[in-house]
């Protein structure tokens, strides 16, 4: 394990890109898959596969965020560096995760969902 402080840019865009990807898969699926919900039947998908799903959608936003905290830092300690491309990488990559992370609309639908599922258990 690498000590956070030795990371180099070429390190943070290679991490920041394969993170990207997976929060764009993630961001890209969950617009669908929370669409296509309907609240009549929703004990009936009450599975392991679902409940699996929905739990990994919000693992990879808690992870964005902490991945954008983490940005946000490395970026405050080298602004006032002469390190200009790891400084324009940086903000690319925190307008990328901005830009993938779940909005709230889905992130309350996320909760919603979860919650009238385990609903269903109880009943």
């Amino acid at each position: 394990q690498k000590d956070i402080h030795k990371f180099d840019s070429f390190d943070v865009v290679r991490i920041g890109m394969y993170i990207n990807d997976l929060i764009g898969y993630n961001s890209g699926f969950t617009s669908m898959y929370l669409s296509e919900f309907s609240q009549d039947y929703i004990c009936d998908l009450n599975t392991p596969k679902t409940m699996t799903i929905l739990n990994g959608m919000s693992k990879i936003d808690f992870t964005s965020n902490r991945i954008l905290l983490f940005f946000n830092k490395e970026l405050e300690k080298y602004a006032y560096t002469d390190d200009n491309n790891l400084i324009k990488n940086l903000q690319k990559l925190i307008y990328i995760f901005k830009k993938f992370k779940l909005n709230q609309k889905q992130t309350n639908k996320l909760k919603s969902i979860q919650t009238k599922l385990k609903e269903c258990t109880n009943e």
